[in-house]
């Protein structure tokens, strides 16, 4: 029976907010606006379980001696040391000076603490940087895969994104002013109608796909015969 409330639940809700979709009336605004507030209050609850996981997962990583178990400890180190300064336990901007015996929490002014901005700017923000750059260098490898002209449809391909690429560019700009210094730019034209066209009809149609993918899921989930999320089994 513990197994049938949530299968219940689920599609209630999901019929109930499928409907609510295509009916414009008051009521049904009301309902989604009320079920939206539900999953702020939710959010928080998932955050603690996000939290919680990583927590036990470095745990087991170091109990166990895993490869570079030792990284755990930076985690560990990190999360403590942001939450930490960041919790707004001080007085605010203007507000009134704590006890004698309460000064040391001067330190925990929130996202204003000074070591909290100074982590998050020259720490958070460059290892962001970092990892998002080292995509460029997988996109790179990928795309050298991809773009070798071994059949009529990788050639096409390589033609698109060198067109593309060109275009985009601001050397494309300045090699066809020096071939051509009146006229219209070519390379900028042929890369807009790429994307306009070509590219364009081929992502509404990865789209229309991933959608129709979405709504079959959706409705084997609504109707209980996808049970995966009450984690594993019928």
């Amino acid at each position: 029976m513990r197994r049938q409330v949530p299968l219940i639940l689920c599609f209630l809700f999901g019929i109930v907010m499928m409907l609510v979709e295509f009916s414009p009336h008051p009521v049904s605004e009301g309902l989604r606006a009320e079920v939206i507030e539900w999953d702020l209050i939710i959010g928080p609850f998932a955050l603690v379980i996000g939290v919680v996981t990583l927590v036990h997962t470095h745990w087991i990583r170091i109990r166990r001696r895993v490869e570079h178990w030792q990284y755990s400890y930076l985690v560990f180190i990190g999360m403590i040391v942001m939450v930490a300064f960041g919790l707004p336990m001080g007085p605010k901007n203007g507000g009134n000076e704590l006890p004698k015996w309460l000064e040391w929490f001067k330190w925990f002014k929130g996202p204003e603490n000074e070591v909290f901005v100074w982590f998050f700017d020259n720490v958070q923000v460059p290892m962001e940087a970092t990892m998002f750059s080292l995509l460029a260098f997988f996109i790179a490898s990928a795309s050298y895969r991809a773009f070798r002209a071994r059949t009529l449809e990788a050639t096409l391909l390589l033609a698109a994104a060198v067109i593309v690429m060109i275009g985009n560019a601001p050397i494309g700009d300045v090699l066809w002013n020096e071939l051509s210094p009146v006229g219209e730019n070519i390379p900028s034209t042929a890369r807009q109608w790429i994307l306009d066209n070509p590219n364009l009809s081929s992502r509404r149609g990865i789209i229309l796909g991933v959608s129709l993918g979405v709504i079959s899921q959706s409705i084997r989930i609504i109707f209980g015969i996808e049970r995966s999320y009450l984690g594993g089994g019928d």
